[in-house]
C-alpha cells in the first residue's frame, strides 16, 4: 500500500483539512524472517511532490531495514491477536489493549504509506515496536504499569466513528495517585504539521510535555487524525480521548481548559466558541478564526458559491464570537504575527456585542509565545481553572447556524427554521424566576 493508499484528503468549506479516517486492517501475521539490521541512508532525499499530497511522501527505507521492521511489525500483530483471543475473560486487561495496538499502528501506517522523514524515525519505529511488545508482555502477566504512571505517557481508544485504533498523549502530573480527588484537566491541540505521522506524534508526546504544564494538571494532547485543526473527525477525537481519559484517570469536569497554538489556537477557538459554556478558560494561541480572511477571499466571494459560503459558519469561530460571553477568555499573540489579525477580528466582534476580550500580547514577537507574555497567560488561566465553573448562569446568549452545535449550558435547540442561516438565543432566568427567552 503506496501514498496513493492514504485517507483521501477533504477539502471543505474551503479549507484543506486531511482527515484520516479508517486506518487499514491489521494485516495478517505471517512467519517472515527477521532481517539484519540496517542503517537509514545519512542524508535521505524526500521524492518530489508536485501534487502537493499530505502528508507528502517519505524516502524509501532501505529494502533490509524495511524488512527487519515489517517483520517486527508482524510479530507484534501476531501477538495483539493472540492477547484479544486470550483476554476475553479479563475485559480491564482487554480494554487496554488499544494501549498496545497504537505503538503497531504508528509504525505499520509509515511503513504501509512510505512516510519515514528523518533518519532518526527508523529508529523511533523500532522503539515504538520494542514499546508494543513490553506493553502486550505485561498484559499478558495481568499488569499494566502505564495505567497508574506519572509524566508523558501514551495511551490509545477505539473510535466509535470507524472502530479504528487512535492515539493521544497525556502529561500526568507527579502528584498523581489512583483515587485522588478529580484533577484539573488542559486540552492542548498541536499545531500545523505536515509530516506529523503517528509515529512522529507518539515520539513527541514521549519527549516533551509541552507549552504549558500546571501543578496538579492532567493535559491531554488529542492527535485528531493528522492535520485538520481538530474539525470534523477531529472533533469527534478529541471529545472521544476525553472520554477515554476520564475512564482511567479522575478529570474535574468543572475545570477543564482548551488550548493550543497556530492551528492549534484554531482548534482552541473552535472548541471555545461552539462549547463555550463546558470550559474554564479558552486559551486560543494565533490561529484563524474564519475561512474568507484567513484563506483571503474577501475580493473572490463571486466565485464561490453561496452554499460554500454558508458553510463556511459550520465551524468558523468569528460566526459565533459572542458564545464566549460563556467562558473566560485569554487570547495571546506575538505583535508581529501574522495571525494576530484573526484575533483582531474576534476582538472587535465581541466589542460590538459590549465584551471586552482579555488579548495577551507579546511584544515585538512573531509566531510564538514571548515569555513573559507567557506568564501572564498562566496566570490568567490558572485563576480560572482554580475557580472552575461556577453555579449556572442567569443569562445565556447562543448563537449557532447547525444543530451540530445546538446546546450552550441550560439553553438547547431543537429545531431551526432555516438550517446554515444565523439562529440566535437570549435566555435569562429572571429575579422572580421566570424564564424568558427571545430568538432570531
Amino acid at each position: 500500500m503506496g501514498m496513493r493508499s492514504l485517507p483521501t484528503p477533504v477539502a471543505t468549506l474551503a479549507m484543506v483539512l486531511v482527515l484520516l479516517l479508517a486506518g487499514p486492517s491489521l494485516p495478517a501475521a505471517t512467519n517472515a524472517p527477521a532481517a539484519a539490521k540496517a542503517k537509514t541512508p545519512a542524508k535521505p532525499v524526500l521524492p518530489p511532490n508536485p501534487k502537493k499530497l499530505l502528508p507528502p511522501p517519505g524516502f524509501p527505507l532501505a529494502p533490509e531495514l524495511a524488512a527487519e521492521l515489517r517483520a517486527g511489525t508482524d510479530s507484534l500483530a501476531r501477538e495483539i491477536e493472540a492477547l484479544r483471543a486470550d483476554l476475553q475473560t479479563r475485559p480491564p486487561l482487554l480494554a487496554l489493549l488499544p494501549d498496545v495496538e497504537i505503538l503497531h499502528r504508528a509504525v505499520r501506517n509509515a511503513l504501509e504509506d512510505d512516510i519515514f522523514y528523518t533518519p532518526g524515525q527508523a529508529g523511533v519505529a523500532r522503539s515504538l515496536l520494542q514499546q508494543g511488545q513490553e506493553r502486550a508482555r505485561q498484559l499478558r502477566q495481568g499488569q499494566a504499569p502505564w495505567n497508574t504512571a506519572t509524566g508523558l505517557v501514551v495511551r490509545g481508544y477505539v473510535s466509535r466513528l470507524d472502530g479504528s485504533v487512535q492515539p493521544y498523549g497525556l502529561v500526568v502530573p507527579p502528584s498523581y495517585k489512583p483515587g485522588q480527588k478529580p484533577l484539573r484537566l488542559d486540552f492542548w491541540f498541536h499545531g500545523r504539521g505536515e509530516t506529523l505521522s503517528e509515529l512522529a506524534f507518539l515520539e513527541q508526546r514521549q519527549k516533551s510535555p509541552g507549552e504549558f504544564t500546571p501543578p496538579d494538571t492532567l493535559v491531554l494532547h488529542p492527535y485528531g487524525r493528522f492535520c485538520n485543526a481538530a474539525k470534523f473527525a477531529g472533533e469527534v477525537d478529541a471529545f472521544e480521548a476525553l472520554d477515554h481519559v476520564r475512564q482511567h484517570y479522575p478529570v474535574d469536569d468543572r475545570r477543564l481548559v482548551v488550548r493550543g497554538f497556530s492551528m492549534g489556537g484554531a482548534s482552541a477557538w473552535q472548541f471555545g466558541t461552539h462549547y463555550a459554556s463546558r470550559w474554564a478558560a479558552v486559551n486560543p494561541g494565533a490561529g484563524f478564526v474564519d475561512a474568507k480572511n484567513y484563506l483571503k477571499l474577501a475580493d473572490q466571494l463571486d466565485t464561490i458559491p453561496w452554499y460554500e459560503q454558508k458553510l463556511w459558519n459550520l465551524y468558523d469561530p468569528l460566526a459565533c464570537a459572542i458564545n464566549l460571553t460563556n467562558t473566560t477568555l485569554v487570547a495571546y499573540s506575538g505583535e508581529i504575527d501574522g495571525q494576530k489579525a484573526a484575533a483582531d477580528l474576534m476582538e472587535q466582534a465581541l466589542a460590538a456585542e459590549g465584551m471586552r476580550m482579555t488579548h495577551i500580547i507579546g511584544p515585538n514577537t512573531g509566531h510564538k509565545y514571548e515569555p513573559e507574555a507567557r506568564l501572564k497567560v498562566a496566570a490568567l488561566v490558572d485563576a480560572a481553572a482554580t475557580r472552575g465553573l461556577g453555579p449556572p448562569p442567569r443569562h445565556l446568549r447562543f448563537v449557532t447556524h447547525t444543530l451540530k452545535h445546538n446546546r450552550m449550558g441550560w439553553v438547547e435547540i431543537t429545531a431551526l427554521e432555516r438550517h446554515w442561516d444565523k439562529a440566535e438565543v437570549d435566555a435569562e432566568v429572571t429575579a422572580d424566576r421566570q424564564v424568558r427567552i427571545q430568538t432570531r
